[in-house]
């Protein structure tokens, strides 16, 4: 998906999460390029995670080093360049020095119709959301290497995780658990629950999701408009916490345990003047029942949380 917004708007933002993982899973670093056009501080970054030391950088750079293009996610900031092929890192900060290049192929494409173009499904046509979020990519193959403050980082024979969000804030209340790197090849799983707001009126709303579950060359959608119901939901706070899925026939039960996390800064009004602790070496439980006597489990890390209440 391209760049939504223009560089005329105001109190906007947004931003994509490129996820890296090594493959004997030693390694894993996400970058997060975006645009902030907030007023008075307009300008475009690449957020860094280290999921392994948890360690995060914010890199600004001025907006006019920003561009993109207009049919497909092709994006550049500063010196760096983020697209569907790959990416190019040149970062060169006085705590952040990053250079080399990974390349991405066997792309496994979250699947699109003219009625549900993306993972909001119908919810994509709604006016007036604070945010938006969809699905690039939801497994691919990495190789190549970069080199991070003098350490070689080799992502050959990796993988790799690619979404967005873009509006105006984040919710004021969410959790988001991913994960593509689990024991058994080929699957793939993101659910984010939030707090939507009705109109202008953020106190004011109802509790949406939304999430994939890709196992066995099948892709199930989770969302408030279809029929899949949270059936619980407890996340206390702790880093940790268990949600249940159903739609009348199937059951998936996520567990999800936050090891290392950082900090990362989030849009308010389009500035980037939110924090949020994410953890992307996480683990990540699933427990499928097929409605039919069969129950697969699986376990994968390192995988994606990050909880605002």
């Amino acid at each position: 998906m391209p760049f939504q917004g223009n560089l005329h708007k105001n109190k906007y933002f947004e931003g994509w999460y490129l996820k890296h993982v090594s493959k004997d899973r030693s390694r894993v670093i996400s970058f997060i390029p975006g645009v902030s056009l907030a007023p008075g501080d307009r300008h475009c970054f690449i957020q860094v995670i280290d999921g392994i030391s948890g360690k995060t950088w914010y890199v600004r750079y001025p907006l006019e080093t920003f561009q993109w293009s207009k049919d497909t996610f092709s994006v550049s900031a500063g010196g760096s360049k983020f697209s569907l092929d790959g990416c190019s890192i040149k970062i060169d900060e006085k705590d952040l020095k990053i250079e080399g290049t990974l390349n991405y192929s066997e792309m496994e494409y979250y699947p699109r119709t003219q009625g549900h173009p993306g993972i909001m499904g119908w919810f994509s046509f709604i006016p007036g959301l604070e945010c938006r979020h969809d699905v690039l990519s939801m497994n691919h193959s990495t190789s190549g290497t970069l080199r991070m403050n003098g350490e070689l980082l080799d992502f050959t024979q990796g993988g790799g995780y690619i979404e967005k969000d873009w509006g105006w804030n984040f919710p004021s209340s969410y959790m988001w658990i991913q994960c593509n790197s689990f024991d058994e090849p080929g699957v793939s799983f993101m659910l984010a629950v939030a707090h939507i707001p009705l109109f202008s009126f953020r106190k004011k709303g109802f509790t949406g999701f939304l999430g994939f579950l890709q196992t066995r060359g099948k892709v199930r959608t989770f969302g408030t408009w279809n029929k899949w119901k949270i059936k619980s939901c407890q996340f206390p706070g702790d880093g940790r916490g268990t949600v249940e899925l159903s739609d009348g026939h199937e059951r998936i039960i996520c567990r999800v345990e936050s090891n290392t996390a950082g900090l990362l800064k989030a849009p308010e009004r389009g500035a980037m003047s939110q924090v949020v602790k994410e953890s992307i070496n996480a683990s990540v439980y699933l427990q499928i029942n097929d409605g039919n006597g069969k129950i697969l489990s699986l376990e994968g890390h390192p995988g994606g949380f990050e909880q605002r209440i």
